[in-house]
């Protein structure tokens, strides 16, 4: 095909009553990404996740290290995408350490926020730093989580240290991330979600348009990604009929396991991750972070589950991290439990990194082009010596995976993984909170 003749740019948009989609680059545009055509690297990506309470230390930290080190039953999931993710051991916010539960306020900010007593103080997040820097995009960041609001349901602190509401409303992430253009479009929107019509079915003369000027490269790379609003968009439908049904019915039994939310804790990280692939393909923002639970709940339907599997007494969750956590033996129950948790997360990222490796990108994949740390800042409750850290792709930002590294208590904070990361993805930063250097064993 001739492309003088039949120009297509990186402004090409798809629009469907009040949703205007932001095309994937294309081989039929340039050839190239927006920062290629300019000169420019391609831009990094960051996902941040966060595992509340305990874990199940038996079953997460692996017993060798090294690169053909044994992978532990916490990341079995994980297996297939070995050479693609790093175990990090005894990391932790040195300085900064507290106790208690208020860990998620300081997880990716390393400052004690209580080190002024009666008075919480906070600093810049380590995703925000980034976010300052490896924009622009039409969202400097998505902050997630399992509830809407501040506190510890955020794990985002802006440059005075305060609070970036975090959202656990699906149609409002989607919708942020492709707004109406004017109050016309405002109104057709609400229309479509009304007639509950696809946005794509509302664009499909310009889909059809769009095809017949593709390459048969093209027409695989933009059904795939076509396919991919497909599905959040389903999953998002599927989610608003639940609601107009009113409260599912249940046992009054599990009232104090599941006495707001009858969705699983699987369906809600998933679907929240998808969410982010969207918004990583489309290029509407490089920065998301997301809490997956919170220190004291909720308490999704898998732990109903779990319970059942392992004999583990019905608990609040706050209960599951207490009870499961410490040096309580492989055959306790609660510990069991959590090692399921563990398990699904792992599994949850795992279906992430699927995801983001079947994308294309200018060079290699979009997993190529994004860091995804996901851990917490405590092995059990009131206990944050050592976090349990992940750290998976940048492989073409300059990572090297396959290992598992454990260092000495105290010897290396947190923040100089951060520093690392943030270093990574060229942004123009000499040092973060605590840290002294970058980690030089997990860089090529």
């Amino acid at each position: 095909m001739n492309r003088k003749t039949n120009p297509i740019t990186r402004r090409t948009v798809l629009r469907g009553l009040g949703a205007t989609i932001a095309l994937p680059c294309l081989e039929i545009m340039s050839g190239k990404t927006r920062a290629a055509s300019q000169g420019q690297r391609d831009p990094g990506r960051l996902a941040c996740f966060y595992i509340p309470g305990c874990i199940n230390q038996y079953n997460w930290f692996p017993e060798n290290t090294g690169f053909d080190y044994t992978i532990s039953p916490s990341h079995q999931p994980l297996s297939h995408r070995r050479d693609e993710f790093t175990v990090l051991t005894s990391l932790s916010h040195i300085e900064g350490r507290i106790s208690g539960h208020p860990h998620p306020y300081n997880f990716l900010t390393g400052h004690n926020i209580n080190i002024t007593p009666g008075v919480m103080t906070n600093t810049v997040s380590m995703d925000q730093v980034a976010a300052k820097h490896i924009g622009p995009t039409y969202l400097p960041s998505l902050a997630l989580s399992w509830t809407s609001g501040v506190g510890a349901a955020t794990l985002s602190r802006n440059e005075l240290g305060v609070d970036i509401p975090a959202t656990g409303d699906y149609r409002y992430v989607f919708e942020n991330l492709f707004p109406p253009a004017d109050q016309a479009q405002l109104k057709q929107a609400k229309a479509r979600l009304a007639l509950n019509r696809s946005i794509l079915d509302t664009a499909v003369s310009d889909v059809k348009q769009l095809q017949r000027q593709l390459g048969r490269t093209d027409e695989q790379r933009i059904e795939q990604y076509l396919t991919s609003i497909r599905e959040v968009e389903k999953r998002l439908d599927d989610r608003d009929a639940i609601l107009q049904k009113g409260r599912p019915k249940f046992d009054e039994k599990s009232v104090k396991t599941e006495p707001h939310n009858k969705s699983s804790m699987r369906e809600h990280i998933e679907l929240m991750m998808d969410l982010i692939v969207l918004a990583f393909q489309t290029d509407m923002t490089r920065v998301v972070t997301q809490s997956l639970g919170g220190e004291a709940g909720p308490v999704y339907s898998e732990y109903k589950d779990w319970s059942k599997a392992t004999g583990a007494p019905t608990r609040g969750v706050h209960d599951y991290h207490h009870k499961g956590s410490g040096n309580r033996g492989t055959d306790n129950p609660d510990t069991q439990l959590i090692g399921l948790r563990d398990r699904m997360y792992c599994e949850c990222l795992a279906r992430l990194m699927d995801k983001l490796a079947a994308i294309e990108a200018s060079d290699g994949t979009l997993l190529d082009h994004t860091v995804l740390l996901m851990g917490g800042s405590q092995i059990s409750s009131h206990s944050g010596n050592s976090f349990p850290l992940l750290l998976a792709g940048g492989k073409l930002l300059g990572f090297r995976h396959g290992q598992h590294i454990k260092w000495k208590s105290n010897e290396r904070s947190a923040s100089d993984l951060y520093l690392t990361i943030l270093q990574q993805l060229r942004c123009p930063v000499e040092s973060f909170k605590e840290s002294t250097s970058p980690i030089s064993e997990i860089l090529i």
